[in-house]
């Protein structure tokens, strides 16, 4: 077999930057976002906006979730203690907080 040979570091001359000279002065993006295409267009302001009833209901439901649970805790409810109005109250909040996740 033959031996490889490590090429000598020594005979690499000169310097890999050039030194001096013109610096590069732009420094992130070279092109606007604009120029490149990749900007998305916004969002009209009315269309941000959610409808008044929205945080309305959104925070009704996260109360009456709320209720529904302390109410099971309490046996306020008939058939006492049920794992049912637990999992009914936790529903509901459910629904309420994705509510509130679209609200603007």
């Amino acid at each position: 077999m033959a031996k490889r040979t490590q090429p000598n570091k020594s005979a690499h001359e000169g310097r890999v930057t050039p030194k001096g000279g013109q610096r590069n002065t732009k420094i992130g993006r070279y092109r606007s976002p604009e120029e490149s295409g990749r900007v998305t267009a916004r969002i009209p302001d009315n269309v941000k906006h959610s409808p008044s009833w929205w945080g309305k209901t959104a925070l009704g439901l996260l109360v009456g979730g709320l209720v529904v649970m302390l109410g099971n805790w309490l046996t306020v409810w008939p058939g006492s203690y049920s794992p049912w109005y637990l999992v009914a109250g936790l529903a509901v909040s459910a629904v309420g907080f994705g509510m509130l996740t679209r609200y603007h």
